[in-house]
Order: C-alpha cells, then structure tokens, then sequence
C-alpha cells in the first residue's frame, strides 16, 4: 500500500558508522577476575575496546559498548599494542578509541590500515569515512569485499547504497536481497528496511503479505518504527485480517519505548470520548500526532 491518509512511516535508514563510535552496545564490564594489569597490552586492548560488531574479536572477552571504553587505559594499551606490531584487530580497536577519544583524522589512519590487512569492520567503518569525503565508488567497493566475509554491517550498508545509488547504480533487487542477508543475520534494520521496500513497491514488487513478516522481525527486535508500521497495516487490513486488538498491542509498545505517533494513536480512543463529552475540535486535534511529526 502507497503512503497516504493511514499516516504510515516511510522513514528508512541510512549508512550506518556503528562499530567505531555511533551503535551503543550493551555495557558489560570486564571481568574482575583479569585486572588489566595483568594482561599483555594486545590482550588489555582486546579487553577495553572490542566491539559487539567484530566477529574476529578476541572472544575470550566481552564487548565494550562505546560509551563505556575507558579511553585512558584503551588508549594506552592500544597503542602500545599497535607499537609492538600487534594485528588488524588491535588496530581497529585503536581506531575505535581515538574515534571515541574525537581524534578523527588519527582513527582513519588506523582504520585504513586495519582495512588494509583485511579486517572486516575496519573496512565498514572506512567505507563510511570515504564517503563522507566524497569517494563513493571507494566506499562501495570496500563494502563489497567486507560483506563478501559475512560482515552484518556491510550487507546493511551495501543494501542501502544499492537502494540509493551510492557508488553504484540504483538496484532496487540488488539492495532488497542484501537488506534480507542482514535480516537473515538477525539485524533489525535490515528487516525494517526489507519490509519499507515491500510495503512503497517502487523499487521492487509491492508484497503486503511479505512486508509485514518482516516488519514483524524487525519489531520482534525492537525496531519501533517497525512496531508502528505494523500497527498501521494490522489496523487496515494490509497483508492480513484486520485485528485492531493486535494493533493496539503494537500501539502500546512503541509507545512505551517514547514514540510520539504511537502515543498519539494510543490516546485516539480518548479523544472520540472527550469529543462526545463536548471538547472543542481545535481541542481534540492538539490530541493527534501529524505524519510530519515523525522523523523521515
């Protein structure tokens, strides 16, 4: 179904930065029981900068969310981790500190050189800087070789430049088959953007049916926008028998999680009450969340 009156989202992702410094992860401390002291300094760099995003990571230690790098001693032990020769994983966790540190120019440099020796995020994450500089056909190829390792973030990044064109040409089948592979690894905004792309039908088929199993992964994974988009097409009928209980339900979870338009469908039953009772109209629309409201 096209956007219209339904007021449905039609806000989609763009290129994610998310394993240096943009993608909060969940904050787990390090284990007690290995004070930093007693590690090698790759081992400590490891332990104080490894990303949730890395799948080369050293898994004998948990992910630092970035907020939570403590960036004096990720600092120190990633540079003496790099200084000692230590490999592309140590140096894109350089780079994610001076990134966290705002040392811009000094983490492109590491992250360069972690591409270089095939480090997959590291390849991500320098792609994004490219093309923010403006060498898109760059960026595209290193989102190329990155997902072609199984990188999440990649296939994500690759999909939305399939669907934008950046670096390539626009290829609304190309970009749906790569936001599927990301969804398939369990990313919501794969799933989200899969789902945006069956529910416009501009780029690829429209598929209601298909649109909202996949909205429904995505919301599953906590994707609010998806929960709204949801709500909407089990509201309407759209893909499926209409179930307003259901949508409701969709309603309330975004609307738990701080969503405005959410919140305002929540609060409609209340308006058709308080309009019964005698409220103004102009009273009863400064109740209702216009579609501009929502972030695009």
């Amino acid at each position: 179904m096209k956007n219209g009156p339904s007021k449905r989202i039609s806000a989609i992702n763009a290129i994610l930065l998310t394993a240096v410094s943009l993608l909060s992860v969940a904050a787990i401390a390090i284990p007690s029981a290995r004070a930093a002291s007693a590690l090698l300094p790759a081992d400590q760099c490891d332990a104080e900068a490894g990303s949730e995003h890395d799948l080369q990571r050293n898994l004998a230690f948990r992910p630092v969310a970035t907020e939570d790098i403590r960036i004096g001693i990720a600092l120190s032990a990633c540079r003496e981790a790099y200084n000692q020769g230590s490999g592309p994983r140590q140096t894109f966790e350089l780079a994610r500190v001076l990134h966290a540190a705002g040392q811009r120019g000094q983490a492109m440099a590491m992250l360069e050189k972690a591409a270089e020796g095939n480090h997959a995020v590291a390849m991500v994450n320098y792609a994004v800087m490219l093309g923010e500089r403006g060498d898109h056909a760059a960026e595209f190829a290193l989102y190329q070789k990155a997902a072609a390792t199984g990188n999440i973030l990649a296939a994500y990044n690759l999909g939305v430049a399939y669907r934008d064109g950046i670096g390539t040409s626009a290829n609304g089948e190309l970009a749906a088959q790569w936001f599927e592979r990301a969804s398939a690894a369990k990313d919501n905004l794969g799933a989200f953007n899969l789902a945006v792309m069956l529910d416009e039908g501009t780029q690829i088929p429209e598929d209601n049916h298909k649109a909202a199993q996949f909205y429904k992964l995505a919301a599953d994974r906590g994707n609010v926008d998806a929960m709204v988009n949801l709500g909407l097409m089990l509201e309407n009928g759209e893909g499926m028998p209409v179930d307003r209980a259901a949508a409701t339900a969709m309603f309330s979870q975004a609307a738990e999680m701080g969503d405005v338009f959410a919140q305002g469908k929540i609060i409609q039953p209340a308006i058709a009450i308080a309009a019964a009772t005698g409220i103004e109209p102009n009273e009863q629309a400064s109740l209702t969340v216009p579609k501009a409201g929502r972030v695009k």
